[in-house]
């Protein structure tokens, strides 16, 4: 009776501790019905995207504060790769391969979550199933309002 009583322990904690992981993979692309959910909204989205950088981000007031640590992150640690107006044309652009993202790509912005956007700008690219070469930003990760300013500014791109 004891011994049946560990095995049941045992896998309810497996099960608990591998709940966030698989939770993480459906929200990174693995479950690919969501993400052709999200690829099928229509053109009109875009003004949705950029006006919800909230649902992404746990509902994070953005301040006027946030905003300027963003526009001076996005300064000083994006624009080598993504460009100045975020084109992916940045002047260490060329020697990457995959190419940065073009935060302009109505298509691209239609097919990312902020939830996704924002584990990207905290954990860097691989976290999410990009190229590797996007550096994680772990000092952001107790930085809610700057991580929302930085997907705003993202959103702030879709055309």
């Amino acid at each position: 009776m004891l011994d049946g009583f560990r095995r049941l322990a045992v896998a309810f904690a497996v099960a608990i501790m591998l709940a966030p992981c698989t939770r993480l993979l459906a929200e990174t692309g693995s479950d690919t019905s969501s993400h052709n959910k999200t690829a099928q909204k229509s053109a009109s989205d875009c003004e949705h995207l950029g006006a919800s950088t909230k649902g992404g981000t746990g509902a994070v007031a953005i301040t006027s504060q946030a905003r300027s640590d963003a526009q001076d992150i996005f300064e000083s640690r994006c624009v080598a790769c993504h460009g100045e107006e975020g084109r992916g044309d940045g002047p260490a652009a060329a020697n990457l391969n995959p190419g940065p993202r073009d935060f302009h790509s109505l298509k691209w912005q239609k097919s990312v979550d902020n939830a996704t956007l924002t584990r990207a700008i905290i954990f860097g690219g691989k976290s999410v199933g990009v190229s590797a070469e996007m550096a994680p930003n772990p000092d952001l990760e107790n930085e809610p309002a700057v991580v929302a300013a930085l997907v705003e500014r993202i959103r702030g791109w879709c055309k």
